[in-house]
């Protein structure tokens, strides 16, 4: 394998991993407002939560393109 081949495979990989952790991390925010609702308006916890998955969407597309590359 080429060194250049090698260094993309290897930003690959570490992009993988940074967005396996962000989705981690959104999906620890998600989970303490379900376990922890704030005593705020529903609203604002709805669109907030909403916001989070949408995030963890995206999260799991940029995963699948990157695997595609």
């Amino acid at each position: 394998m080429d060194p250049a081949t090698a260094e993309r495979l290897s930003q690959i990989n570490q992009a993988i991993e940074n967005v396996e952790n962000a989705k981690r991390e959104e999906q620890q925010t998600l989970a303490l407002f379900w376990e922890h609702m704030p005593a705020i308006d529903p609203s604002l916890i709805r669109d907030r939560m909403l916001a989070i998955q949408n995030k963890i969407q995206a999260l799991k597309n940029r995963k699948r393109a990157l695997i595609r590359s």
